[in-house]
């Protein structure tokens, strides 16, 4: 078996053919393979097409269910890697998947707001606030989630809205330390 990792891996890591992709993934499958780690590096194969890295990982999301959380953020990473408008709604819908998956965890909610476009009024824009603004109640770190809202806030020059998380973060921040 672990030969057949061994070439599995080989194929995830060089190959530059969609069907041996999809050869060596369907091999890993049926040899029940588990490891979130060797799935990474196909999904970060540059010979995938975005719908081909979407169809594995919604494939593995459904194989392997503990490993949900991490195979969504690494899947909405690689998606960061694009340059275009519909990579990033890709990304955004990636990241939605991990907060669903682990509510709790701060990661997910500050890998949003770092795509935010200061420079540009994008719908994405809307989007990355309203959602991480519904789920930073649930994350145990909100602290972090707050200061990084208070520091957007401040680059956008909405005083009133950084001051409020700002005041937001020390007061969590306060909690959490509390709670150690």
């Amino acid at each position: 078996m672990e030969d057949d990792i061994k070439k599995i891996e080989d194929a995830f890591r060089n190959s530059t053919s969609s069907d041996e992709l999809f050869d060596a993934f369907q091999k890993a499958l049926s040899l029940y393979i588990t490891d979130i780690e060797l799935y990474k590096i196909l999904l970060a194969n540059p010979a995938l097409s975005p719908d081909e890295i979407k169809m594995f990982a919604e494939k593995l999301l459904k194989q392997t269910p503990n490993n949900a959380f991490e195979l969504c953020m690494w899947t909405a990473k690689v998606f960061e890697n694009y340059q275009d408008y519909y990579r990033l709604e890709d990304s955004i819908h990636y990241y939605r998947k991990a907060i669903s998956y682990n509510p709790t965890d701060h990661e997910s909610l500050l890998q949003l707001l770092k795509f935010y476009n200061y420079e540009i009024e994008m719908p994405a824009n809307k989007i990355i606030i309203e959602l991480v603004e519904e789920n930073v109640s649930a994350a145990h770190q909100k602290s972090k989630v707050y200061y990084a809202f208070a520091d957007l806030y401040r680059k956008v020059g909405n005083k009133k809205l950084e001051a409020k998380y700002l005041a937001l973060a020390e007061y969590s921040s306060a909690r959490e330390q509390s709670n150690f």
